[in-house]
């Protein structure tokens, strides 16, 4: 795979029939195993999408590889600390997953947004392979109490610090 046509493209109030579109494929599964209606992308309203895509300090991209839309990442500065930053949420559509685009989308974001120190971002504890992939990728979990959604369903949190080299 030649991860160097992995890009990002902006995404916008446009773009939101596209989005849903994307959730509704990338957080199927997800959404068939836990039934969440509160948290999971897959129920979120076009009115819910656009207020995150008009939000102060979020940034919204697609995830393409050549010319094709392979999934979406969203980045939230901290408005206090602009130093700190959260993922949420990141999809790579079914078809393209287990082939390494959400290890180089995390690795493009982060080297995107070079001035964030502290990267946060949550998953479902009872999802194996999500916290797999940030582990990999230098994520650790934080000592944040899990958050209970539902009866087998908790998001646990974690965080990468960037170390920068002084010279």
């Amino acid at each position: 795979m030649d991860l160097i046509k992995l890009s990002f493209r902006s995404a916008h109030v446009a773009d939101t029939n596209k989005i849903i579109t994307m959730y509704k494929s990338g957080f199927k599964t997800l959404f068939e195993n836990y039934h969440d209606v509160d948290t999971n992308p897959y129920m979120e309203s076009e009115n819910v999408i656009n207020k995150k895509l008009l939000q102060k300090n979020s940034y919204f991209f697609f995830i393409n590889y050549g010319q094709k839309e392979i999934g979406l990442i969203r980045v939230m500065i901290d408005s206090e600390d602009a130093t700190h930053a959260k993922i949420s949420p990141m999809l790579i559509l079914p078809e393209y997953q287990n082939k390494g685009f959400a290890q180089a989308a995390l690795r493009l974001i982060e080297n995107k947004f070079s001035d964030i120190q502290e990267w946060y971002i949550d998953t479902i504890k009872q999802e194996p392979q999500l916290l797999h992939l940030y582990t990999k990728m230098g994520y650790k979990l934080t000592t944040q109490p899990e958050l209970h959604i539902q009866k087998g369903m908790d998001l646990v949190f974690l965080k990468k610090s960037m170390h920068k080299c002084i010279l």
